[in-house]
């Protein structure tokens, strides 16, 4: 007996057959947001009734497997053995025990997955995803159930040439939270703005650099300036002066650098949609500068993660680009108030405290958007989803910077379209 059982391990291992706990059926593939991904953790945390292992590949891939209580020793970073011993256990009101994440394409990523990630459009080649047996990237399992993915903005929020040869998702639905985003630059541009706009009169004379928690002290961004930065039209001011168009003391031309991000982010999305009001004007699309390109005295970038973007803003040029506001790492990079109003209690990133929430939930502040689902009509995507929108629910208010549930505020863009204003309920 003990021979045959071993004649049974090889002979699997030669055929590529991996041992898994969870049986293909009970996987869900999902792809999209990435803003979102700590709060969607915390919400599969409250509909596993054992214990949650999350086997992680970087940042911005993992597989979150939900099992018998005491399957793991550490459930932050189990072992391929502790997923083989493992008992599934499906979350709450599902059929579903574990799910694999892919959050690198950005937003646009879900409706591509939804697609089978047709070649020759906006989508990337398809997504792997962690495999808890391996501990390597895998393609999704046969006999997975592929449930859709959180977005930053609806579909249709894309511009027509990212949605080219796409069909629309059958099912968006509102996730019942939203993010907000700002304006974000390195510690240079920061200090030029600053000087320059205390030496104009915009800041208070008693204004130190230092007084980042004080917004009245902190560079302002007009909207019709960073329109002017992510703007097609490269013989513009932006792009003929570089950092001197945002801080005149400086010498004209000085280099900078937009940090641009991929066309299927959801941010980027969100930035043509605030700034330029594309998708949303009846006149039309305005031009968008293209990614990776050098106009004059600025570089372009093509920016396919936020911590690209981050890791670009921590640097020793002038760099300015958005950001979703649940980034709140100890960095160097400062954010800016857009259009005289802040997104952060503090400027500095890594503030205790900090929620990048409170003026978007009194109203002051309106450059935030509503999640969404997108996911197939299909009965067991639409029972996760539902009680993973039950677990973000539970999740408490100021968890996640950046975030917040649509029932914290009395001011509201619909659920419809992102194109409407916020306004009071």
């Amino acid at each position: 007996m003990t021979l045959t059982k071993v004649f049974v391990a090889v002979a699997a291992l030669s055929a590529g057959t991996a041992f898994a706990a969870t049986p293909a059926g009970q996987i869900a593939i999902s792809s999209g947001a990435s803003a979102s991904k700590g709060n969607l953790k915390l919400a599969l945390v409250n509909r596993c009734s054992g214990q949650l292992g999350e086997y992680a590949n970087g940042n911005n891939v993992s597989t979150y497997v939900c099992a018998a209580a005491g399957s793991f020793a550490n459930a932050n970073s189990p072992t391929a053995a502790e997923y083989a011993n493992a008992v599934p256990v499906n979350f709450t009101g599902t059929a579903i025990a574990e799910l694999r994440l892919n959050v690198n394409g950005g937003s646009f990523a879900s409706v591509c997955l939804l697609a089978n990630w047709p070649t020759g459009t906006a989508c990337a080649a398809p997504e792997s995803y962690q495999n808890p047996a391996t501990g390597t990237l895998a393609p999704a399992p046969t006999g997975s159930v592929v449930v859709g993915g959180l977005t930053d903005v609806e579909p249709n929020g894309f511009l027509a040439t990212v949605r080219a040869g796409i069909a629309n998702p059958p099912i968006t639905a509102s996730a019942s939270f939203a993010q907000t985003f700002g304006v974000a630059v390195s510690p240079l541009l920061y200090g030029a703005m600053f000087n320059d706009q205390k030496a104009a009169g915009t800041l208070p004379a008693t204004c130190q650099i230092s007084d980042t928690a004080i917004p009245a002290c902190v560079p302002v961004i007009g909207k019709a300036q960073m329109a002017t930065i992510m703007s097609g039209n490269t013989g513009n001011a932006w792009y003929t002066r570089g950092a001197n168009f945002l801080a005149p003391s400086l010498p004209n031309p000085t280099a900078a650098t937009y940090g641009r991000r991929v066309d299927t982010s959801g941010t980027q999305a969100s930035a043509q949609q605030y700034f330029l009001g594309n998708v949303c004007n009846s006149s039309g699309s305005i031009d968008v500068v293209p990614g990776g390109v050098t106009a004059g005295a600025v570089t372009v970038g093509n920016l396919s993660t936020t911590g690209n973007l981050r890791a670009l803003l921590n640097g020793n040029g002038y760099a300015i680009g958005v950001l979703s506001g649940e980034n709140n790492q100890a960095e160097s990079w400062r954010w800016l108030r857009v259009g005289g109003m802040n997104i952060a209690e503090n400027a500095t990133p890594g503030t205790a405290g900090q929620t990048n929430t409170g003026t978007a939930l009194s109203g002051q502040y309106d450059y935030w958007f509503l999640s969404r689902v997108v996911r197939p009509n299909a009965p067991v995507a639409a029972a996760f989803w539902s009680s993973v929108i039950t677990g973000l629910g539970a999740v408490p208010a100021g968890t996640t910077p950046g975030l917040f549930r649509t029932s914290e505020t009395s001011f509201s863009k619909g659920t419809n379209t992102s194109c409407k204003t916020v306004e009071s309920n």
